[in-house]
Parts: C-alpha cells; structure tokens; sequence
C-alpha cells in the first residue's frame, strides 16, 4: 500500500508542470524571404528560456497570428524552437509578436477563449518579437515580356532603316 501511494505521489508529481517565473528570453528568428517560388512564408523562432526560480523543461505554448501553437523543446531541454507559415500573398512585413505561455497560462489563455473573454488579460510568461523583412516576388517586369519589346523595337527599327534606304 505504502509502495501504491509514493508511486501515486510520484505520478502526481511528474505530471503537475512547473511554473516559470521571471523569464528570461534570448531568441533568433528566421522567414522564408523568397516567394518566387513558394506558396507560403515560414517563420521560425529559436530561443532559449531562463527562469528565476530555476524551473527546467517546461511545456510552452505559443500565441502567433496563425493561432495558438504547441513549441517544440530540444532533447537536453534547453532551447525552444516555434514556427508556423503564411500564405505568401497575404504576408506582410514588420514585427511578429510571439506570446509564450506555459501550462497555466495555457489553460487560463484557453478558458478566456471558451468563454469570449478578452484573452490580453491572461499575461504571458514572456515575448518574442520576430521581424519579417518582407518576401521578394520576382521583377516587376518579366523577363520575357523584355524580350518581347526589345524584339519589337528591333523590327520597327529596321523596318524603318529599310524604308529610307528603299526611297
């Protein structure tokens, strides 16, 4: 009995995350910034995540503006990696504000949402600020529309130099 109940606590223990507090937060962002051949834009965000009171391996979520995402945690349980993707036409630049949450803001951040509560009550654990330069979208002139009119103007050129050599 004795053996079922530390196993009990044991359980209890392991599954009941731990808080962060005090975060502290060093990040390093990429974007996808080519979308001449590419449907959507990738952002992605490592970071890693100290916390004052000494708390290791936490569960994190983050609120991005495709929604609310799961963060992946490396093995050692040190660096954090999130990213989710746009659609290319309707990317825009500039900064991405990226809330991380841990279990209990989680949970307070998803009953405000059940209960069409305004969700900026529920404060992050910290955040992340990922800058998007913008995505280049090819010329504005296509190569072979350039072409086209260099062709054009070539003929009319000599079309022209026929007709005074002509008369």
């Amino acid at each position: 009995m004795k053996v079922l109940i530390a196993v009990f606590i044991t359980l209890v223990a392991v599954v009941h995350g731990e808080s962060c507090t005090g975060a502290q937060v060093e990040a390093v962002g990429f974007t996808s910034q080519d979308a001449t051949i590419v449907t959507k834009i990738a952002y992605i965000a490592d970071f890693t995540l100290s916390c004052s009171n000494g708390a290791k391996d936490i569960s994190l979520y983050a609120e991005t503006v495709d929604g609310i995402v799961g963060v992946a945690r490396s093995v050692d349980g040190l660096k954090y990696q999130v990213s989710w993707v746009e659609d290319a036409a309707t990317a825009v630049s500039g900064e991405r504000p990226i809330k991380l949450y841990d279990d209990q803001g989680y949970a307070a951040l998803r009953k405000a949402q059940r209960g069409n509560e305004d969700t900026s009550t529920v404060q992050p654990i910290a955040t992340i600020n990922l800058y998007h330069p913008g995505a280049y979208r090819g010329p504005w002139v296509q190569s072979e529309t350039m072409a086209i009119i260099a062709a054009i103007f070539v003929y009319y050129y000599a079309l022209t130099q026929k007709t005074r050599l002509m008369a």
